[in-house]
């Protein structure tokens, strides 16, 4: 495509959009009748509405402060018997959406209700009045109630401040109460669980075989158990003393002659050589025998010392074996009965605390009225300028858009320009209008 076919296509594109702006213009120029009438009639309208019909409805304010948020309580999770009974002992932990959804609730629009004697009204048609938010980054609770009486509105949002004050401290009574019924019937239980295990250890440490008698047989058994192995020792190194001295005494008697020559002289003058016992090897014999006796005597002693002393080890591993098991039961048992002492103990402690929780008071404690609702002056509705300057807005896109819709569908030709948009045909002429007196005048 060459350059003046460009200019020439992005003319004739501008023309028909100075075309299209001056048909527009036209058929608003053609229509302003309409426009401007319907314009009036709706500013006419919401002017009527807003001074002589609507009703002055007046707001009345309150501002609550939180003093309790959630953000302020650090509640640490630990999982144990102590946390599980402290969170059924503690008082609410409310946020400030908590507080928020309880302003908003019809519970308390029906305490309102009785309080001021309100029976004409449902809790649900109260709620309607009401409008509660949260300011940002404070802990400050906003209530609104919009009414068309100011002194009635001002009541309402003063009975909701205080009715929610003594709604709280009503429902935490509430709860306290039901943690103290449900603490002490678990120290009931707990007690009676406590005098079954306590009378359980108590038979069990009865038995004729417990463990007091089977520890002090045990302690016995083990002296005599360790007196008998040092008696064995000393019996021990005594045998080896004996037998060492029994084979010395046997090598010295080996060396030893049996009998020795002896020379006598005989009555006729003779010398005669005689074999009598050796006297040393004769008392080596003698002192020979006795050691051997008293090794066999020492040997005999350690024999029946290691027998003894085998049945004793034996006795005594039975005796610790059924002492373990006794032992065993008995910690079983108290540590049952120490387990349900501190359990009675920890609840009998936060049935204190839970007593002295439902003493506070946590409307007065929790909430504080920062500003008590005053009887409005001045209405808030209705907004008699903005109703009309959005009825002139409305009024005039609506007959803008009328304006529209009539001429597109009026189909009648009433101008020669009508004639060429309609039916494409060029215009040769026209015939003037002529009525009676232009005809008289003409003639």
């Amino acid at each position: 495509m060459s350059e003046q076919q460009k200019n020439e296509r992005e003319r004739l594109v501008f023309a028909e959009d100075v075309i299209d702006l001056r048909a527009l213009f036209k058929v608003l120029q053609k229509r302003r009748k309409v426009i401007v009438l319907v314009t009036f009639l709706a500013v006419l309208t919401s002017g009527i509405l807003s001074f002589f019909f609507l009703q002055p409805v007046y707001e009345a304010k309150t501002l609550l402060m939180v003093t309790l948020a959630a953000e302020q309580q650090r509640v640490v999770e630990q999982g144990d018997l102590e946390d599980v009974v402290g969170k059924i002992a503690r008082i609410p932990v409310m946020t400030m959406n908590t507080y928020l959804g309880q302003i908003k609730s019809e519970a308390l629009m029906a305490r309102v209700i009785d309080k001021l004697g309100l029976e004409m009204y449902e809790p649900r048609h109260l709620l309607a009045m009401v409008d509660a938010q949260i300011i940002r980054d404070a802990n400050l609770i906003e209530v609104r109630v919009q009414h068309t009486d100011p002194v009635l509105a001002r009541d309402i949002a003063n009975a909701i401040s205080s009715e929610y004050l003594v709604m709280l401290s009503e429902r935490n009574q509430e709860q306290m109460a039901r943690s103290v019924d449900f603490l002490q019937r678990q120290r009931e239980e707990t007690l009676a669980q406590l005098d079954e295990a306590q009378a359980k250890l108590k038979e069990f440490e009865a038995q004729p075989r417990s463990v007091a008698v089977l520890e002090a047989e045990f302690a016995q058994k083990s002296e005599d158990l360790a007196r008998y192995k040092s008696q064995l020792n000393v019996a021990t190194i005594e045998l080896q003393q004996i037998s060492a001295g029994v084979a010395r005494m046997q090598e010295e008697l080996d060396a030893t002659p049996a009998t020795v020559s002896v020379e006598r002289t005989t009555e006729e003058g003779m010398v005669v050589t005689a074999k009598e016992p050796n006297p040393v090897y004769t008392s080596l014999s003698e002192r020979l025998s006795e050691r051997k006796a008293a090794q066999a005597e020492k040997e005999a002693e350690v024999a029946a010392l290691t027998q003894l002393i085998a049945t004793l080890e034996e006795e005594t591993q039975v005796l610790l074996a059924e002492l373990s098991t006794k032992r065993a039961q008995q910690e079983r048992l108290q540590s049952e009965v120490n387990r349900l002492e501190a359990t009675a103990d920890l609840l009998a402690e936060k049935v204190t605390q839970t007593e002295i929780a439902r003493s506070i008071d946590l409307g007065q404690t929790s909430v504080v009225v920062v500003s008590p609702a005053n009887t409005p002056t001045a209405p808030v509705k209705p907004n008699k300028k903005l109703n009309i300057a959005l009825a002139f807005v409305l009024g005039l896109m609506v007959s803008v858009v009328l304006a529209f819709v009539l001429e597109h569908l009026d189909y009648t030709i009433k101008n020669p320009e009508d004639v060429e948009r309609h039916l494409d045909l060029p215009v040769l002429g026209v015939v003037p209008a002529v009525d009676a007196r232009t005809a008289r005048g003409t003639y």
